[in-house]
């Protein structure tokens, strides 16, 4: 994807090449292969962005972040005939993904939601709802919800995990710092890290995290 001039790379390491996707009104990328599997999320701050176009094998979430996932091999070009920039965040899967199972959305095609583990977890005044979207053998994708002028609690993260698909959030907050999202909206957490991420005053915090299975400190029990 690198070789497509509307797909810019914001980050990599040995699990993920995340791409930046910006396709300008009326234009289209050009015809281009996607060799391995990838999930699609949306960028921050992009109000007036349309939805990103479904991939052949994925599907939209209805509503809350947009997510899609795509097995990979395939080649295709995506338009963009609207008056507005069209934005999108592709993270490519660099390992191998195994089998790939819904369960509290319908992201992957031709498969029935699987078991639902909807949850809303308190601590102090703020109030965290949860959801796993789907899975692979090697991630787990999940979608979060924090109320207006709410921030998540520092976790503990026992895996590496990529936070990004961010709504409403206004700052990262790393050892007690404050920091802005970036233009992709991507965080990534170490095994180890304690991470808060703070909404709005006016409006709720959405956000999608990607748990990378296999990625347990080395001497971890996880």
């Amino acid at each position: 994807m690198e070789e497509e001039h509307h797909h810019h790379l914001v980050f990599e390491n040995a699990y993920i090449k995340a791409f930046y996707v910006e396709i300008p009104a009326h234009e289209s990328t050009l015809y281009h292969h996607h060799d391995l599997p990838y999930v699609s999320l949306p960028p921050p701050s992009a109000p007036d962005a349309p939805p990103p176009a479904a991939a052949p094998n994925g599907r939209l979430l209805p509503s809350g972040p947009r997510v899609t996932y795509a097995l990979g091999g395939f080649s295709h070009a995506v338009n963009n005939p609207s008056d507005v920039t069209l934005r999108n965040i592709a993270i490519e899967l660099l390992r191998p993904q195994g089998s790939a199972r819904n369960r509290c959305a319908r992201i992957v095609r031709e498969q029935s939601l699987g078991d639902c583990d909807e949850l809303i977890s308190r601590s102090g005044l703020t109030s965290l709802s949860h959801k796993t979207l789907f899975e692979t053998d090697e991630i787990t994708v999940e979608d979060w919800e924090i109320g207006p002028d709410e921030k998540t609690w520092p976790a503990d993260e026992k895996l590496s995990r990529l936070v990004g698909g961010m709504s409403g959030i206004v700052n990262v907050i790393m050892n007690g710092d404050a920091r802005a999202i970036p233009q992709a909206g991507l965080v990534w957490l170490l095994p180890g890290s304690k991470t808060a991420l703070e909404a709005g005053k006016d409006t709720a915090g959405h956000f999608i995290t990607i748990t990378f299975k296999d990625s347990a400190k080395p001497g971890s029990s996880e």
